[in-house]
């Protein structure tokens, strides 16, 4: 090679560099409790994303969290008919068929059109 192609050469290589650096992700900041709960279980069964919330109206929920956190689905009891609400991004308000929920660190806030809002609490929260 002559001396000028080894300098366009390196100049290309160097130019790659630069411009691969530019397209890296941005850091993510920490796991939220979604995301977690995905991962880990909070009953005996060890069923992974499976936690249980005690609720203001006396009754329990079971809670699968699924696409790591994206997704949550609601049962009263194991038998009953699952609701699934999705969120479009950690953080934001989880949407249903016919009820929507919110997250305060270990606390699930239900609410559906025309029936007061339930507030549940995760049990054994660490």
């Amino acid at each position: 090679m002559t001396p000028f192609r080894i300098k366009i050469a390196g100049a290309g290589a160097c130019l790659l560099l630069a411009l691969s650096a530019c397209s890296e992700q941005p850091q993510k900041g920490p796991p939220t409790e979604q995301e977690i709960h995905a991962g880990d279980s909070g009953v005996a069964s060890g069923v992974p994303g499976r936690h249980l919330y005690r609720c203001d109206d006396d009754q329990t929920l079971i809670v699968d969290y699924k696409d790591q956190g994206l997704t949550v689905v609601f049962r009263r009891d194991a038998r009953a008919v699952p609701a699934v609400l999705t969120a479009p991004m950690q953080g934001l308000q989880y949407v249903g068929e016919a009820e929507s929920a919110t997250f305060a660190g270990n606390q699930i806030k239900i609410e559906a059109p025309g029936k007061r809002p339930v507030l549940c609490t995760k049990e054994n929260a660490s």
